[in-house]
């Protein structure tokens, strides 16, 4: 697989920075448009400020920057840590916390907070509250129990269980390979983070940021697996060399995979058709190589996928030809799930099946082909119209919203 990086719109308000993951048929599995200015983002933490409570929608509002509020459900207040606390035990206006930001602003909602913080590192995600050590569902059962073992029987891990706080720890996919040393290094790190934040911000003043995660495009070098990247590619030297820092000072070893690309007569888009990938990516219509086509079209409220045969199938043979087609559409279904960064209820129309053994089939392996996912996907099961219903973890905006509507051509060579 290879993850090319490209600076794409006008200098200031709409350049973005692009990202794609390629598979090793040249298929964009991933896209990304992320900006380039430092801004609230996902997984912040500051000290905020409660405007009001709801308690219709069991929430609470809090102001977290000067003029940008968040949604913070009340059930995600746990063991807050307040810099500033009114006499009533309950959360009122008024009140300062320390609030992260769980989840990006979609369409109309807010911003999501919760006052449980985590600390994300390459290997690890360190959590305030909570308690043990869980491990990537992705990682083999026997390495996940190797890794749980030799993490709770280290030094480090002891060390942690004396701080005055109380913590989960989650083993993240990347870890599968890594050397404990790694992985251990990376957890002194978070650890002495986190104490950091606790200590200091009750001297901060309010919104205050006290944790500001890399720029999004950068960070998201720690989510790919080494073990199936090929290589990091830019043409702009300008990221090479911000990449470079970014890799070097985390001690990655994708640095040794990252490669500025030259060439003035080919340029990378056009090399990549990455132009190609995109339009493809943001089209209604995903035609399949068997025939059949899917048109996915996305609302605020849910995602609706059809299948359709796109040809005439004839009789004989009928069921085996349907669950093929049925078959090939959730393999790219699964595909378009990711790449487009749908989220929240999904709703999946195939072929209709006069076999529930076909139907059964068909279930199991769109539920192995989501799994490959790193975002959390669901397959619940078929509704009483016979729709498959999915959910998806929701964490940032879908892709269609990273590009402002009708000014693709200011993002995009050759449009």
């Amino acid at each position: 697989m290879k993850w090319l990086v490209e600076r794409a719109g006008r200098e200031g308000e709409t350049q973005r920075i692009v990202s794609y993951l390629l598979d090793e048929g040249g298929h964009a599995v991933e896209i990304h448009a992320d900006q380039c200015q430092e801004s609230p983002k996902l997984q912040d933490i500051y000290i905020g400020r409660v405007d009001r409570v709801v308690p219709g929608v069991k929430a609470c509002f809090v102001e977290f920057s000067p003029g940008i509020s968040g949604y913070l459900p009340l059930e995600e207040i746990k063991d807050p840590i307040y810099t500033k606390k009114g006499r009533s035990p309950d959360i009122m206006p008024g009140d300062e916390l320390l609030v992260q930001i769980s989840r990006e602003a979609f369409g109309k909602k807010d911003v999501s907070l919760s006052t449980r913080l985590s600390l994300f590192g390459r290997y690890l995600i360190l959590t305030l509250g909570g308690s043990g050590i869980g491990v990537s569902h992705r990682i083999p059962e026997k390495r996940k129990m190797e890794l749980k073992e030799e993490i709770r029987r280290s030094r480090e891990f002891s060390d942690l269980a004396g701080a005055p706080f109380s913590f989960s720890l989650l083993v993240r996919t990347n870890a599968k390979e890594a050397a404990l040393e790694e992985i251990l290094r990376e957890l002194v790190s978070l650890s002495e983070e986190l104490l950091h934040i606790q200590k200091t911000a009750p001297y901060r003043p309010i919104f205050s940021p006290l944790h500001r995660e890399p720029l999004r495009w950068l960070k998201r070098l720690d989510s790919l697996s080494e073990a199936e990247l090929e290589k990091v590619l830019t043409d702009d030297p300008a990221l090479f060399e911000e990449m470079r820092r970014y890799l070097e000072s985390s001690g990655s070893s994708l640095f040794s995979k990252l490669t500025l690309y030259q060439d003035p007569l080919l340029p990378m888009h056009k090399l990549f058709s990455l132009t190609r990938e995109l339009e493809r990516a943001l089209s209604s219509k995903v035609n399949l190589k068997g025939g059949g086509d899917l048109v996915i079209e996305q609302t605020e409220a849910l995602a609706v996928i059809d299948v359709n045969s796109g040809r005439f199938i004839s009789k004989k043979d009928k069921e085996e030809a349907v669950y093929l087609v049925n078959l090939e559409a959730a393999a790219e279904a699964a595909r378009q799930i990711r790449l487009r960064n749908l989220s929240g209820i999904i709703l999946i129309d195939f072929i209709n099946q006069t076999s529930p053994d076909r139907d059964r089939q068909l279930l199991e392996e769109l539920r192995r082909m989501v799994w490959h996912d790193p975002v959390r996907t669901q397959v619940v099961d078929r509704t009483a119209l016979g729709l498959v219903e999915i959910t998806r973890r929701k964490e940032e905006v879908p892709l269609r919203d990273q590009f402002p509507l009708g000014k693709l051509s200011e993002f995009v060579p050759d449009l």
